[in-house]
């Protein structure tokens, strides 16, 4: 497990941020015309030592956004899907 950027502590826990609604990442310069929604998932992990929180999205869907990547195939289809 990654260390505590802030304090270099080694305790830390894992979870997400919420709002009314859980809280994503919208990249500005994303596709408009897609089949998928504009938002990034994102995940959040909380140094138990001194509180500081890092956020970490889906680089990999972000891509896909930003047309840097293929959309991912079909659910359903024979061909294998990456794992996120």
């Amino acid at each position: 497990m990654a260390a505590c950027s802030r304090c270099g502590g080694d305790v830390i826990a894992g979870g997400a941020v919420y709002s009314p609604v859980r809280m994503t990442f919208r990249p500005e310069n994303s596709k408009f015309m897609t089949l998928q929604t504009g938002d990034v998932m994102t995940k959040a992990t909380m140094c138990r030592n001194c509180g500081v929180i890092e956020l970490v999205g889906d680089t990999a869907k972000l891509k896909r956004l930003l047309g840097e990547a293929p959309p991912p195939p079909p659910k359903g289809s024979p061909l294998p899907r990456s794992i996120e």
